[in-house]
């Protein structure tokens, strides 16, 4: 199946979730819930394996890896404020959850595998990788290869003692029936693991993007078998679809199709969004508005700082917010308010609160920080606050969508730079479109605050999204708002946003993992971090490890 290109609802704005990690935390839960589907009846028992040098394996505890996955397997979405308790929750069903770190083969950080075992004694295999912002992919079901991202209906068959003639065999029957009831299949994969033994296993999966009627599926489990037809719903916001066309993958492209088309820079995100996911140019700016106020919403809660953080700080922002009202603060105009709404979105997430991952949920205090502290500067009236702040974040989705393709998200393969520096690029961009700069501007000011971000590590103390990843959320929005200035009014970074994103991919594959979000190195390894960490582990778990 051909890669699809990234969507601004799913790759780079989103998901809407609970803190503190989007590649630990909200990823997680996707794989968990894709893969609790899988299992042919009432789950009894979950194995989970983290690779013994991945990033899991050292964050999972902090970063909520092991509640993500159970609140999934329950059947939970990464917003649902029930996860924060799904540890207990899964207990309280009966589902033995028994978590390993051992050694096995795993080419991304962020690798677990999964063997879940039914009331009835079935078992089902499942290998699923969160490669950043909250995407995930299966890529192995009965150590047969497949690739599910969450973004069709899938309807899975598992076959045993079988052929890979009979599965095609199979694949053809069930895809007439799907047409007979004129639902449309999106493309198939048929897979198996290999092996010449009763060990032989293989895997049948067809995506379609609406839901198969339940009288149809009753036809093909009672043709094909109940035990080996599942069903799997979507997890994600935008579906996919095998005949989507976007106007442009890259910046450069996208400077050009403007210029040829006379279109605003929000105006090309929206339909580029409209055509990857097959909606209105208006259902993407609704789908936006409700972004922007999940948004409102954390940033009100965290400035009101009426909860308590997982790890070894305590909310600030609403005695920043008062520094400020005071004139306290030195004076640096709109980067005051938004310095603390950074801090009170980030607060929010540590505290495991809801936040919107843009891109990440470690860098989730950038947008909403830039974007409203603007609209407060720019004295944007009530009536178009949502709207304007909308179009701007459709502009930031876009950048990051050019990062997505062209580079990633996660801090696991690339570090900080590919969080908070996306996030400071994305802001900045933002910024230049609500200030009436042009689309040149936005993307010179995106580079520029990129380019400022080059080499910047992940190493989060005691696995804890608090040090020193809120500063830097702060540090990004300064970065963004000086990276729009100087973009606007006469500066040049020169390089272009393409070139500049290549360069942020060649430089987070030059970092050691010691630097990708292991806790093995930076602020982790000093002698404060690695106290931090033991008081941390002692509270929380009762041990020092």
């Amino acid at each position: 199946m051909k890669k699809l290109p990234s969507s601004i609802f799913n790759d780079v704005i989103g998901p809407v979730m609970v803190g503190p990690s989007s590649s630990h935390t909200a990823g997680p839960a996707r794989i968990g819930y894709l893969a609790g589907q899988l299992c042919g009846g009432r789950l009894s028992c979950v194995k989970v394996m983290f690779e013994t040098n991945g990033s899991f394996a050292m964050t999972y505890k902090g970063q909520k890896s092991d509640q993500g996955l159970a609140a999934g397997l329950l059947g939970m979405l990464p917003q649902d404020p029930r996860l924060s308790d799904a540890l207990s929750l899964i207990n309280a069903k009966g589902i033995e959850l028994v978590v390993e770190v051992k050694d096995f083969e795993a080419d991304h950080p962020n690798t677990v595998l999964l063997e879940l075992m039914d009331e009835n004694g079935g078992t089902v295999s499942v290998s699923g990788l969160s490669i950043g912002g909250g995407c995930i992919e299966l890529n192995e079901i009965n150590e047969c290869p497949v690739s599910l991202a969450g973004d069709y209906y899938e309807l899975v068959i598992l076959q045993s003692g079988g052929t890979a003639s009979s599965m095609k065999s199979v694949c053809g029957d069930v895809e007439s029936l799907l047409r007979e009831a004129s639902v449309v299949a999106h493309g198939n994969s048929i897979s198996e693991n290999g092996k010449a033994d009763d060990t032989w296993r293989g895997v049948i999966v067809i995506h379609t993007r609406q839901q198969i009627p339940q009288n149809l599926l009753d036809t093909i489990k009672l043709r094909f078998g109940d035990d080996s037809v599942r069903n799997i719903t979507p997890v994600m916001p935008v579906l996919a679809s095998a005949d989507c066309e976007v106007p442009f993958t890259r910046a450069a492209a996208m400077l050009d199709w403007c210029a040829e088309h006379d279109a605003p820079l929000w105006k090309a995100a929206a339909l580029y969004e409209a055509a990857r996911g097959g909606v209105s140019v208006s259902e993407v700016l609704e789908m936006m508005e409700r972004i922007i106020r999940v948004m409102e919403e954390a940033v009100a809660t965290g400035l009101a700082g009426d909860f308590t953080m997982k790890g070894f700080l305590s909310p600030s922002a609403s005695k920043l917010r008062d520094a400020v009202m005071d004139g306290k603060f030195i004076p640096t105009g709109m980067l005051d308010m938004a310095t603390v709404m950074s801090v009170a979105v980030m607060e929010l997430n540590a505290a495991m609160g809801c936040v919107v991952a843009a891109p990440t949920a470690g860098s989730c205090g950038v947008l909403p920080a830039t974007v409203f502290s603007m609209l407060d500067q720019l004295e944007v009236p009530q009536d178009s606050r949502v709207e304007t702040a909308a179009k701007a974040m459709l502009v930031a989705g876009l950048i990051g969508v050019f990062i997505n393709e062209q580079a990633t998200f996660a801090a696991e393969v690339c570090g900080c730079q590919a969080e908070c520096g996306s996030a400071a690029s994305m802001a900045a961009a933002a910024m230049v479109e609500m200030a009436g700069g042009s689309t040149e501007a936005a993307c010179n000011a995106a580079a520029l605050a990129m380019q400022n971000s080059l080499g910047l590590i992940c190493d989060p103390v005691a696995e804890q999204v608090e040090v020193p990843c809120i500063g830097r959320n702060v540090a990004a929005v300064s970065n963004a708002v000086t990276a729009a200035n100087i973009a606007m009014y006469g500066f040049r970074g020169t390089l272009p946003l393409d070139e500049v994103i290549c360069a942020m991919w060649e430089v987070g594959n030059a970092l050691p993992d010691t630097l990708c979000c292991t806790g093995k190195g930076g602020l982790c390894t000093t002698p404060s971090g690695i106290r931090l960490k033991e008081e941390v582990d002692k509270r929380m778990f009762g041990s020092k490890s």
